[in-house]
């Protein structure tokens, strides 16, 4: 008999976290596993909703009747009203496992009553702090509760990050899962660098900028349009693509308006294609102002490009020498001089091979069945 999973996430979109739950429910042994995704809602023009229509993974969404009512009922009413719903749909699938992601455990908490049974994992993909942490006491107190009640399993993303969460709550247990990919997506391109880029509308000998990331305040974009608007001062024939979705969207189109940069810089949504995107690249930035671990730095160097990040990304995603690690505070004409020549600054760096979702998805499964 299989067993059945419910992988539990607010939102299906384009992010790190929702990534790494359509691989998981693409990847698991299906003869092992049958994989249900639980969602409040959904981005329909999502690449990840898109790919998971398209290989008939079952989505369960718990606004679907009405999108509009829903949400007014759970800003007037909170998370005890998404938890009512949550409990109707796990009563309704009967999972062995509830595989949670991102801010879910106080909605966990309050649907406690129905998780009798079944085995719970949660993923910490932001830093514990700021996700299980004093700096959310309902989503710690919560996460307390059910590893005191319900036998909750925490998984981090590396093992400093296990270490402090083992430190916050006092146990032994936690275990790492790491963030991978699928490396061959990345590697083996069929399209060249100049089909690509005639595509989008950029010269074959431009120099390309690149950021992928959801807009929004943790992932800083702001600062990248900032520094694109310095190099193209002095290096007149580049270009700045950014990729992603969010809430900052509007924003950066404003500011790319306002700092006429309208011809120079292109904002791409909904993309399934960021391999090839990234190939068009000539150095990727990442200026976080904090992050869980940075899955799509993994992408990045899986493509051999060089990367200028923050010093805000943990140094267990550092996994090439071609990596310039800086302060937000430097002056920024640091950090162009990086994006211009990016020759590197870190002292050491892992084994990229350790991030192949094809190896890690196996130890997952060992997790699940443990």
């Amino acid at each position: 008999m299989k067993t059945k999973i419910v992988e539990f996430i607010g939102r299906i979109q384009d992010g790190g976290a929702e990534s790494l739950v359509r691989d998981y429910a693409l990847l698991l042994d299906k003869d092992k596993f049958d994989v249900t995704i639980l969602c409040e809602d959904y981005r329909p023009n999502s690449a990840v909703y898109k790919a998971l229509v398209k290989n008939n993974v079952k989505i369960v969404t718990m606004y679907e009747k009405s999108f509009f009512v829903n949400k007014v009922l759970a800003r007037t009413f909170g998370k005890r009203y998404v938890a009512e719903l949550t409990k109707k749909a796990i009563e309704q699938l009967k999972p062995d496992i509830i595989h949670a992601h991102l801010e879910l455990l106080e909605i966990l908490y309050y649907a406690r009553e129905s998780l009798d049974g079944i085995k719970l994992f949660f993923t910490c993909h932001n830093p514990p702090q700021k996700l299980i942490g004093d700096e959310r006491p309902a989503e710690r107190d919560a996460c307390r509760y059910l590893i005191d009640h319900n036998d909750l399993h925490i998984i981090a993303l590396h093992e400093d990050m296990a270490r402090e969460i083992e430190e916050m709550f006092g146990i032994d247990n936690v275990s790492v899962i790491r963030n991978a990919i699928d490396l061959n997506r990345y590697i083996n391109i069929s399209r060249s660098r100049k089909e690509i880029r005639n595509e989008l509308g950029i010269p074959e000998d431009a120099y390309v900028v690149g950021q992928v990331s959801r807009f929004t305040y943790q992932k800083n974009p702001e600062f990248t349009v900032m520094l694109f608007n310095e190099l193209q001062k002095i290096h007149k024939n580049s270009y700045l693509l950014l990729v992603g979705r969010g809430k900052q969207e509007a924003q950066l189109r404003n500011q790319i308006r306002e700092l006429d940069l309208d011809k120079k810089a292109k904002i791409l949504v909904s993309r399934n294609d960021i391999p090839e995107l990234m190939k068009a690249m000539d150095v990727f930035i990442l200026p976080s102002r904090f992050e869980g671990f940075g899955i799509v730095l993994v992408e990045a160097q899986a493509s051999g490009l060089p990367c200028v990040v923050s010093e805000n990304i943990p140094s267990q995603v550092y996994l090439s020498k071609n990596i310039t690690k800086l302060n937000l505070s430097d002056p920024k004409e640091k950090w162009v001089d990086a994006l211009l020549d990016p020759v590197g600054n870190i002292d050491s760096y892992g084994d990229i091979g350790d991030y192949d979702m094809n190896k890690e998805i196996r130890n997952l499964e060992k997790l699940y069945l443990s």
